[in-house]
């Protein structure tokens, strides 16, 4: 990210004064000069309470712990091609079943990731248009790249089931044929003449790479050429990454970076929740990248600018955490000034300064309001179909970061 600091001493007397005059800026109890008083908010029954994260722990949060740090060991495929603009889909894939029902892994080697004993799955998917559900992406000419890393017990066991995985997905056609990677002759790549698209497998560690590619024409070394891109791109990312030990990863911290206790959760306070990469998890380092806004360039800048290093998602909240109170601002600053077309300015809460809302309606679905505040180094979105819910969310995230200092 760009690096963009200020001396020291500048640093620390600009985050005084901005912790002072911008934000939430306050705490639970008497409020001083230069604070809002966070009880006098209109918060409506959400809880403005930091939550005991480790309180909730459940028998499945280790494996998608894991999942959510292998996030960030991932190659994200528009780092190799940059014409692949647009999403497809993020996850982590907590069960062999999740996983074999991927689309970079065949749906009949479930009993191949069952018998090697796959841990979890971090899987991403990105095309050159946006991806169109009521087309099969095999009859459209898009030029699309998905990754699944695919996490073991041990280097063997990874070795074993990438060879295997390749090996159950080849004979399911008789007019599969091995295509070589180049750079890679321990990779296991398969192809179907005629065919727009390209499988491959690749163990290094602990870690099976599963590729899927599909290129708008079907030109097989133009197919292989990109397979050894991605894993010119992926193999240094997982040689910086240190799998969890086995035995450990059910002790994995559930709030690594003190980010989920400080995020809105909806409904009762004291809630034991268990972690959901979709639902309420917390990315780190690099991770947080999922997150990171590809347009307006504006946005992109601003996120980038402020060096976001974790974030935490909560149901209908998102918090990041940036360089400094002023990064933070500049972010919903930047939100608000270049809304999209559809997107309008709303009321904001009362009561909380710098905080910006605004409405977006999309098609015949509802419109959904959304809500951005920052408090110190702090910016968060709330969001929901009803203003005045939305409105006490974003009050209630504000006192909530107050007091979890």
């Amino acid at each position: 990210m760009v690096d963009q600091r200020t001396p020291v001493t500048a640093r620390l007397a600009l985050v005084a004064l901005t912790a002072l005059l911008a934000g939430c800026g306050a705490v639970d109890g008497a409020a001083t000069a230069g604070e809002i008083d966070v009880r006098a908010l209109d918060v409506g029954g959400y809880t403005t309470a930091p939550a005991e994260i480790e309180v909730g722990r459940k028998p499945t949060d280790g494996p998608i712990l894991e999942g959510l740090r292998m996030a960030g060991a991932v190659v994200f495929p528009h780092e190799v091609d940059e014409s692949l603009t647009d999403s497809w889909g993020t996850d982590v894939l907590d069960t062999p079943r999740r996983t074999a029902d991927a689309s970079a892994i065949s749906n009949v080697n479930l009993e191949t990731l069952e018998r090697h004993g796959m841990i979890v799955g971090f899987d991403i998917a990105e095309g050159n248009r946006a991806f169109d559900s009521a087309t099969p992406t095999i009859e459209t000419d898009a030029r699309v790249t998905r990754v699944v890393l695919l996490r073991f017990p041990g280097d063997e066991a990874a070795e074993a089931a990438a060879r295997d995985l390749e090996a159950t997905d080849f004979a399911v056609s008789p007019d599969n044929q091995a295509v070589p990677i180049p750079g890679y002759p321990a990779a296991h790549a398969h192809w179907r003449p005629g065919i727009k698209t390209i499988g491959a497998t690749f163990a290094h560690g602990e870690i099976a790479v599963s590729l899927f590619l599909q290129h708008p024409t079907p030109d097989v070394d133009a197919l292989a050429q990109r397979v050894a891109d991605v894993l010119d791109a992926q193999i240094p990312l997982l040689d910086a990454f240190t799998p969890t030990a086995p035995d450990q990863i059910a002790e994995l911290p559930r709030d690594p970076d003190d980010m989920l206790r400080r995020a809105l959760i909806p409904g009762p306070a004291n809630q034991q929740i268990a972690i959901s990469s979709r639902e309420f998890a917390s990315w780190s380092g690099r991770a947080t990248l999922h997150y990171r806004p590809n347009e307006p360039a504006e946005l992109s800048a601003a996120w980038d600018n402020g060096e976001v290093d974790s974030v935490a998602h909560s149901y209908s909240t998102t918090l990041f955490r940036f360089r400094d109170p002023d990064a933070a601002t500049r972010f919903g600053d930047t939100w608000h000034d270049t809304l999209s077309a559809s997107a309008h300015p709303v009321p904001v809460p009362e009561g909380v300064p710098g905080a910006h809302c605004a409405e977006r309606r999309a098609g015949t679905a509802p419109a959904l309001t959304r809500c951005y505040v920052s408090y110190r180094g702090y910016g968060a979105f709330v969001s929901g179909p009803e203003p005045t819910s939305v409105r006490r969310q974003a009050a209630a995230q504000c006192a909530l970061l107050a007091n979890a200092q």
